[in-house]
């Protein structure tokens, strides 16, 4: 399979601890490589084998939204 990336706006982070919680629990998605949350930015980045579904159940499982 081929490796890619995407990029999510997260709604709800305010501090380092959001970053953390949001980077465990995508980083624990089979097929995820490498995972870059920019808190000021507000933004989820994702390298490796994308399963758009899996990423958004996991980022609203520890307390945040994906925007569209």
């Amino acid at each position: 399979m081929s490796t890619s990336t995407a990029t999510y706006t997260v709604v709800g982070m305010t501090c380092n601890g959001c970053v953390n919680k949001v980077t465990n629990a995508v980083t624990e998605i089979d097929g995820v490589e490498d995972v870059d949350v920019d808190v000021s930015n507000g933004t989820l980045e994702v390298v490796g084998q994308i399963d758009d579904a899996a990423i958004r159940a996991a980022v609203a499982q520890v307390g945040y939204k994906i925007a569209n």
